[in-house]
């Protein structure tokens, strides 16, 4: 005895569903052939066979097209008594012309159709891909927090006693510690800025504090490759801005670690902070290769970092400017890049001194974070 399992009522379902659409294709053929045939002197009834020839390629596609074609061409060849008037090569040239309608229809139907399949498939894949990856990072951000904890009050305890040479080892991989951390911050991240689920926290904040604290994120790395920072700030600056202060230092450290990784040994960037009109204007200057033009209205966007690099241009990971894209625009804000091959890069951004959204607390911000 079968039991309901050894039915597959999706595949019922669609073959009932065939057979219906094909019987009314049928009686579409078979309408148009007795309306042509007690009409068909007076009127051009048989261009009415294009309807079901058409709905047939519309639903069956290729093949749909072609055997419903055929058969609307051998009924008009047949019963047509137009087209018995136009002799047997006129009557010939409609038949292949129906036969190539339903042909051409149903073929672009069935590409319409691969396509979509195609890319229902890849953005299923690629949001498994997100997933898995969202996943391992994840797991990647507690013990390279705890990593970066344990080297540092390490560094700070054994200041006196620790040798040069032992100094510097746990200093670079304090250094690519820190790297890896941004990076997996940006890799969690850049789904919710790209959806708009990104909670900002909003608080009001030293403009001049967040940058100081950004540069000290990164003053280690910049003392080991011996580069120099220098930080100018506006008179013109509030004393005080709202913003989300954390998101703001990622924005800059970003920055500042794309910075480092193409200014020589003994170069210097720059970081200034002005008033732009209303707005307050942040920028990091290098002195890098620089980047092509051909680049410069895409570098934001990640696949076209992946291409510059291989272009051999001076570029990030692919992560670190997508974030700082969409966490500058999170605020209402604006960046932009300007550079030049050989005299180096300049990367401006500017956000309101108030960012007008609903403050997030702090519950659902570290929430969302997690």
């Amino acid at each position: 005895m079968l039991s309901s399992d050894d039915f597959n009522f999706g595949d019922l379902r669609m073959s009932a569903k065939k057979v219906i659409l094909g019987s009314l294709v049928f009686l579409a053929l078979v309408a148009v052939g007795v309306w042509d045939v007690h009409w068909g002197f007076t009127l051009p009834v048989w261009s009415a066979y294009l309807v079901p020839i058409s709905f047939a390629a519309l639903t069956f596609e290729l093949w749909g097209g072609l055997v419903t074609g055929c058969i609307a061409g051998l009924m008009l060849f047949c019963f047509s008594p137009a087209a018995k008037s136009w002799g047997a090569e006129i009557s010939l040239f409609w038949t292949a012309g129906f036969i190539g309608w339903g042909g051409i229809l149903g073929y672009l139907q069935w590409q319409a159709r691969s396509f979509r399949e195609a890319s229902s498939k890849l953005q299923e894949q690629e949001h498994i891909r997100d997933s898995f990856i969202e996943f391992l990072v994840h797991d990647l951000r507690s013990p390279l927090t705890n990593i970066i904890s344990g080297l540092e009050t390490f560094l700070v305890s054994t200041e006196d006693n620790l040798k040069p040479e032992d100094r510097e080892l746990i200093e670079l991989a304090l250094i690519g510690a820190h790297r890896l951390l941004t990076m997996v911050n940006s890799i969690l991240d850049l789904r919710k800025l790209e959806e708009g689920k990104f909670p900002l926290y909003l608080k009001e904040f030293d403009p001049c504090e967040a940058v100081n604290e950004a540069v000290r994120q990164v003053k280690l790395w910049a003392r080991q490759n011996d580069v120099k920072l220098q930080v100018e700030f506006s008179t013109e600056l509030p004393e005080k801005m709202i913003a989300d202060r954390w998101v703001l230092i990622r924005i800059l450290v970003n920055l500042l670690s794309n910075a480092l990784k193409y200014t020589p040994n003994g170069g210097t960037i720059n970081v200034a902070v002005t008033m732009d009109d209303s707005w307050v204007h942040f920028s990091v200057k290098d002195q890098g290769p620089g980047i092509p033009k051909e680049y410069l209205d895409r570098i934001f966007d990640r696949f076209v970092q992946v291409e510059a690099r291989k272009a051999g241009a001076a570029v990030g990971t692919g992560l670190g400017l997508t974030f700082c894209k969409l966490a500058v625009e999170a605020h209402g804000g604006r960046i932009w890049v300007e550079s030049q091959v050989g005299e180096g890069t300049t990367v401006h951004f500017v956000m309101p001194p108030i960012v007008q959204i609903q403050v997030q607390n702090r519950e659902t911000f570290a929430a969302a974070l997690k």
